[in-house]
């Protein structure tokens, strides 16, 4: 089994010495971090045709031939809703794919990528209906993290559709996939034998250089990864591109807006729950004062008739 190795990358130190530090010991930014992520879909399209390929099944040529990046940023429905970002979207004819990587399981993860599947979705529509219909939305999730099974089931690959409870397929132009990258990684580290995509997945957790160049060898699309994550550890202007505490404290304000507007919603659900009771116990008041039968007035507002007759 293999060992994984920490490093630390040196603090209060120039950005030269930082990025020489990085090179020397052979380590590279890995690839799911938000800014590389981007840069290796973006960049090179050998990789992204051909694992695209492999998960939608459309024609590798197709996808590299036809890609356009799109931009991240959802628009603002109103004033209160703050701005939306994606980590990578791109177009295809008659499709708009969005890539989401999930460094982590959290509470609200899934809500969150709805909610931005939803903004594409919306996005379509306000051009109108007809032209909605002849584009396929599709959210493909990167997902790392050991619980998928309890989130999401036990395939390494999941596809989901809007279904009745009859399993009849609403709409085949709204699809999202998540993908079990633990299953990938965690054959890598026992030294099993890797499929293609195995290594394509594996290949964006990896942060020694060694480790990535021995997995890509001979092979094209695994090479041209390896080599944009050396230039974008060696460029300068990309050290500090990954602060680790900065990424905690952007997860746990997540997390906290997560669970701050489940409460708004449950202590307004609870108001309206309150009011309309006490609504009721009004109008039973009013009905008792006009002599109306206590069962009429059981039928009338819903409530008891031990609680009409507490209000007597």
């Amino acid at each position: 089994m293999r060992k994984i190795r920490k490093r630390n990358i040196p603090k209060n130190v120039s950005n030269e010495k930082i990025r020489d530090y990085m090179i020397s010991n052979n380590f590279i930014y890995e690839a799911t971090l938000d800014g590389v992520f981007k840069a290796i879909m973006g960049g090179c399209l050998l990789y992204l045709g051909d694992i695209i390929s492999k998960l939608t099944g459309l024609d590798k040529d197709f996808i590299i031939k036809n890609f356009k990046e799109q931009n991240v940023e959802h628009k603002i429905a109103s004033a209160l809703e703050r701005k939306k970002v994606s980590d990578f979207i791109f177009k295809l004819p008659g499709l708009i794919i969005n890539l989401e990587c999930n460094r982590g399981y959290w509470d609200g993860l899934i809500e969150r990528n709805d909610a931005y599947f939803g903004k594409l979705k919306g996005e379509l529509l306000s051009k109108g209906e007809e032209y909605s219909k002849k584009i396929k939305v599709i959210q493909i999730n990167f997902d790392i993290f050991n619980n998928f099974e309890e989130c999401l089931g036990k395939e390494n690959i999941s596809i989901f559709y809007m279904k009745n409870n009859e399993n009849i397929i609403e709409t085949k132009t709204s699809e999202k996939m998540h993908i079990d990258m633990m299953k990938s990684y965690n054959k890598y580290l026992k030294g099993e034998e890797l499929t293609k995509l195995d290594k394509e997945l594996v290949i964006l957790m990896l942060e020694d250089y060694l480790e990535i160049k021995k997995l890509a060898e001979g092979d094209e699309e695994l090479m041209e990864v390896a080599e944009r994550l050396y230039e974008l550890t060696d460029n300068i202007d990309n050290i500090g591109l990954y602060d680790p505490e900065k990424r905690r404290k952007e997860e746990e304000a997540l997390k906290i807006e997560y669970h701050s507007n489940i409460a708004r919603e449950q202590g307004i659900e609870q108001g309206i729950k309150t009011g309309a009771s006490n609504e009721k116990k009004t109008i039973a008041k009013n009905l008792l004062n006009i002599g109306m039968p206590l069962k009429d007035i059981v039928k009338t507002t819903g409530l008891s008739k031990k609680q009409i007759t507490m209000l007597m």
